[in-house]
């Protein structure tokens, strides 16, 4: 497969992936805010998300340009300042679809190309301000569209597995951010639990491997560590290390590159670890660990099977590709 298709496809799913996890997770709280501001405790709740994601000084500099008319709500939704807004993560997908447009069924075409125009216009706006949550669960109901056409009607070649690794790798990213909420606070209560377990859509599937015991140690144990909750860490890293050894033919248990050397030193210690290792380090710093070793991932794969060799040193393709994968 041509490098260059294999990044289009590598980001198309990449981004559809980050829009989705964005949708959930601002969706829950917008909800969490309304609620909290009718009883007089907003508290800080639209910081943890800035915090989350890493965009503390942009929103700022947003806000002091905009007014403080910008919520984070909006920001996170619509802003063109925000390259990793809602409206810009469609954007870029649908730009990197166009680019392999021969590589993909016309149907997920059509698909992308409705709700891209539908974002850019005044009408996603509008649904914003009368019904806020319906504006996302149109956005998550696409991706799912997206999800089902992608399954039923693409070849599952190495194209596929190009778009694997881009959902994997970002859905792990996204659910550790949506974990590292949690050590925002010094002792988050059962509603703070519940909003990340929200966030990730795994309430149902948390009560079943937890008959609803809500604590720290279980919330966090089940979105690093569950092997059958496919937004977990430990699943999405299974997933992307099967990918990449599909894309190598490389038997499991070796590797012949960095990205399956590190997804595979990862996974191990996924494998081996439970909730005393996290506290033993300390919640956001282990956090930090993983997201740089999953940064580490992607940048590999990017080193391996995009660039040309003479282009690995080269600070000008490798900065942009660099910025893309990082929220921060």
């Amino acid at each position: 497969m041509l490098s260059r298709v294999a990044n289009n496809l590598y980001w198309l799913s990449r981004y559809l992936e980050r829009a989705e996890n964005l949708a959930r997770l601002v969706n829950v709280n917008q909800l969490n805010s309304i609620e909290a501001g009718a009883s007089g405790h907003d508290g800080d709740i639209w910081d943890a998300v800035l915090y989350a994601t890493g965009t503390e000084e942009a929103y700022a500099k947003a806000r002091s340009k905009a007014g403080d008319e910008l919520s984070v709500g909006s920001y996170m939704t619509f802003s063109a300042s925000n390259s990793d807004s809602i409206r810009q993560c469609i954007a870029q997908a649908r730009e990197n679809a166009r680019m392999v447009r021969d590589q993909i069924p016309e149907e997920i075409w059509l698909e992308l190309n409705s709700i891209h125009l539908f974002m850019r216009s005044k009408a996603s706006e509008n649904l914003w301000q009368r019904q806020t949550d319906e504006l996302y669960r149109r956005v998550i109901r696409f991706c799912l569209i997206y999800g089902g056409l992608l399954e039923s009607t693409t070849l599952h070649d190495e194209g596929w597995d190009f778009i694997q690794i881009g959902r994997y790798l970002e859905r792990a990213d996204k659910t550790s951010r949506i974990l590292d909420m949690l050590s925002f606070y010094d002792t988050p209560d059962r509603n703070k639990l519940a909003s990340a377990l929200r966030s990730c859509s795994g309430s149902a599937a948390f009560r079943a491997e937890f008959r609803g015991d809500i604590s720290i140690d279980n919330v966090a144990s089940f979105l690093l560590f569950s092997p059958s909750f496919p937004r977990s860490v430990r699943f999405c890293l299974r997933q992307l290390d099967g990918v990449l050894h599909a894309i190598s033919g490389m038997p499991n248990g070796s590797f012949s590159n960095e990205a399956e050397r590190i997804t595979g030193n990862l996974l191990a210690q996924m494998n081996f670890s439970n909730a005393q290792s996290i506290w033993d380090t300390g919640l956001h710093v282990y956090i930090d660990e993983l997201q740089q070793k999953m940064n580490d991932i992607g940048q590999q794969v990017f080193e391996t099977y995009v660039l040309l060799p003479s282009e690995i040193n080269d600070i000008a393709y490798t900065g942009a590709w660099q910025a893309q994968q990082q929220q921060q």
